[in-house]
């Protein structure tokens, strides 16, 4: 017989709405623990529990943690959650304090877990002990001196897993690879935003949907003849890396009608050449483009605004209820004469309401045009999920506006860079940092209108 390891005590509200009735035992489940309990019925009427010390050691409870309650009756379970993690590259903490970076994105996301029922906690690669099947996880706790340290806690391996490996490289390290294998293959498992976005297979994803074929430049990865087609059709082009990110690797190529391509390369700086013909450039580029995958696209004519080329940053997002919503949007400006508004090439966020207005002055025509973006935000989403067959809860969605209003597709990445520093909504930002939380503890089984 299998050794029970504590008690759990349920109040008779609580024991009444879960539809669990005295019994000698039943199964706790904590993350990816499941440990057999006996079970009782107190006399409260508050609708709570408690756990045996005992208990609550075995499932790796943390004191003080407001855990949510779900019954399964088929197993006859009791599932006490969410547990959370959040699976980064590292724990920086730097004692400058750079609201742009990584080091603030997990702050922000350490503090709003704080608030939030179950348990949440930031882990790397190095964190797992597969023997015991726990994890070292942390939280971030503030110091009067203004620089505080991660906390670390010894947790069950997550429900459910937010995927915020930070860079290409780091998710290709080998450790990275095995551990995120390993989660993904436990039974209870969720694991969300498994991986970066290769550009290429975006766009033959998207391009088998028939609704979304007139919103994608046209795209081909790069050969010489591929190049030559493009540029007999196009007087820019766009030719960037398959698995680039940040706007860098990134060549901007302009036809002049004189037999010359004038191009610029966008890496530590920005630097223009000239090619006669399709071979030269590939031949001129090809050190800067060592020998990776790229693919060339359609130059688009975008509106400007002030005399700058912009695009629309949209941070897409499933909410409590598993649905895909805008949970941030703002435009990005392209500093001066540049042709790339990424916000790590120096462009400027402001609000898109502001750009909107300046563009097509009715409000009939920019609630239009904003119901058209919705709707194209959401079959683009649900396109990925289908074409991939990975989860996703967040997607950053970067539009073009062509002259005529025509809304195109730029870019999707699958890890959108979510920044505390804000010139726009305060709310708008820590509610793009709580959503993916919201969204994980609904995969967990506790969102609205379950468990």
């Amino acid at each position: 017989m299998v050794a029970i390891n504590g008690k759990i005590i349920l109040s008779i509200k609580l024991a009444k709405r879960l539809g669990i009735i005295a019994s000698d035992r039943v199964m706790i489940r904590v993350g990816s623990t499941i440990l057999p309990a006996e079970v009782g019925i107190g006399m409260t009427q508050r609708s709570s529990y408690i756990l045996s010390s005992d208990l609550r050691a075995a499932l790796h409870v943390q004191k003080n943690r407001r855990m949510l309650v779900r019954y399964d009756t088929g197993e006859n379970t009791i599932h006490l959650g969410p547990t959370i993690g959040i699976f980064a590259s590292g724990l920086p903490n730097r004692a400058v304090y750079d609201p742009t970076g990584l080091q603030a994105e997990l702050m922000m996301l350490s503090k709003i877990a704080r608030a939030m029922p179950g348990q949440i906690y930031i882990f790397t690669a190095d964190s797992v002990n597969w023997e015991r099947s726990t994890v070292r996880g942390y939280n971030y706790s503030s110091s009067y001196s203004g620089r505080g340290y991660w906390v670390p806690g010894i947790y069950s391996l997550p429900d459910v897993v937010y995927d915020r490996i930070a860079s290409r490289n780091d998710e290709e390290r080998e450790k990275v690879k095995t551990t995120k294998d390993r989660l993904k293959s436990l039974p209870h498992l969720h694991y969300f935003n498994p991986s970066f976005l290769n550009k290429w297979e975006v766009h033959q994803m998207l391009s088998k949907i028939f609704e979304l074929r007139p919103y994608l430049p046209e795209t081909h990865l790069l050969d010489q003849a591929d190049l030559e087609k493009m540029l007999a059709k196009y007087k820019t082009l766009f030719i960037k890396p398959a698995n680039g990110s940040l706007g860098s690797g990134i060549i901007r190529v302009k036809a002049n009608g004189k037999s010359r391509l004038h191009y610029t390369t966008y890496g530590a700086r920005r630097r223009n050449g000239q090619a006669s013909n399709a071979l030269e450039l590939l031949e001129k580029t090809s050190a800067f483009r060592k020998d990776r995958s790229y693919i060339v696209q359609q130059g688009v004519n975008l509106s400007t605004y002030r005399g700058s080329i912009f695009d629309l940053r949209i941070v897409y997002q499933k909410n409590s209820m598993g649905k895909w919503q805008i949970g941030k949007e703002f435009v990005r400006i392209a500093p001066g004469r540049s042709a790339i508004a990424n916000m790590a090439r120096g462009g400027t966020p402001t609000q898109s309401h502001k750009v909107f207005k300046h563009l097509y002055h009715q409000e009939e025509l920019i609630n239009e045009k904003k119901r058209l973006i919705r709707g194209l935000c959401n079959k683009i989403a649900v396109g990925i999920e289908n074409g991939s067959g990975q989860l996703y809860g967040e997607l950053g969605l970067d539009l073009g506006l062509g002259k005529n209003g025509h809304p195109w597709l730029i870019e999707v990445n699958s890890k959108p860079r979510k920044t505390t520093e804000t010139e726009l909504s305060q709310a708008a930002m820590k509610n793009a940092f709580r959503r993916p939380l919201e969204y994980a503890t609904y995969l967990a089984g506790f969102g609205r209108g379950k468990g």
